[in-house]
């Protein structure tokens, strides 16, 4: 039983690791998404710094 428990954990650190999980690109959604609509009425610097912001946080959040 213990082994089986090991394997498992193992397989899901690998799996997790290299995949990676969505939690960062949620995050991050809301930035880019305010930030392309921020682009339709200011100069495009404001809205490109917000959507710069959310791939910041999704670089940042590991996971």
């Amino acid at each position: 039983m213990k082994n089986l428990i090991l394997k498992t954990t193992f397989l899901l650190f690998i799996v997790l690791n290299f995949q990676g999980c969505i939690v960062g690109t949620v995050a991050a959604a809301p930035f880019k998404i305010v930030g392309a609509a921020v682009n339709v009425v200011t100069p495009d610097i404001v809205g490109d710094t917000i959507s710069a912001t959310g791939d910041v946080v999704d670089t940042v959040i590991p996971f």
